[in-house]
């Protein structure tokens, strides 16, 4: 079973804990606020309240066969810093840290750290795509120029099987899986043909899904616009 051990429970940290928590793994919590450790106390596989950190301390509370390690004091960078390295000398392999700024980034890798990680600016990124497309349901970058989007299958889809639909061709984005509204993904079958309020999932380029979901954009605000035509035209008859 793996084991992580997580030090400091701010939102972050609270966040990663309650996923581990879902999962078959061994969590560790250090926080220096007891009410906060007592919350997850019974939950947890091992629980300590540290107002200090250091090495030993780290080395006394920690299992020596421990995976990872998650790193979150919140606004106090220098305590992250701090932390980062002491777990680093403690041979833990794998070394995740929550960081507001790429200098504290820096900072934080070179001291050890093998991940950053920034919650405001990934949640930024996650969250700017669906405001401006305003037909993504959810969108996540994947890192370099790679992104997966998630949006209910465009009318002019609808009977068409992703061959048929030609948005390999004219976008370079490829589907990965579709499910019905109320239902679960699935193996995607190539035979497929998409039905009225089919959810899909595609991946490509963000450039690319921007350009297909503008599409779609200006699809639906043309019919939308078609729909008020056509009501006053029935009006002034």
């Amino acid at each position: 079973m793996k084991q992580v051990a997580i030090l400091g429970l701010s939102h972050f940290g609270k966040s990663v804990l309650d996923e581990l928590l879902a999962l078959n793994v061994d969590v560790f919590i250090v926080d220096k606020d007891r009410e906060v450790i007592d919350t997850y106390r019974d939950a947890s596989a091992g629980s300590v309240v540290l107002d200090v950190l250091n090495v030993e301390t780290l080395r006394k509370v920690l299992p020596d066969s421990i995976d990872a390690v998650v790193i979150d004091m919140g606004d106090r960078i220098e305590a992250s810093i701090l932390a980062t390295s002491y777990c680093a000398k403690l041979g833990i392999k794998a070394i995740v840290v929550r960081a507001e700024t790429e200098s504290q980034a820096e900072i934080l890798e070179l001291v050890g750290a093998t991940k950053i990680v920034f919650p405001n600016k990934e949640a930024a990124k996650r969250i700017t795509p669906q405001i401006l497309s305003g037909v993504l349901l959810n969108y996540l970058p994947l890192g370099g120029k790679l992104a997966i989007a998630e949006l209910e299958v465009p009318r002019h889809m609808t009977g068409c099987t992703i061959v048929e639909s030609g948005i390999r061709q004219k976008y370079d984005i490829n589907l990965i899986a579709v499910r019905k509204p109320e239902g679960e993904y699935d193996k995607f079958d190539p035979a497929y043909r998409f039905a009225e309020g089919d959810i899909a999932l595609f991946s490509g380029a963000g450039d690319d899904l921007n350009r297909f979901t503008g599409t779609i954009l200006k699809e639906q605000h043309s019919a939308i616009t078609e729909q008020f035509i056509n009501f006053f035209k029935r009006g002034k008859k």
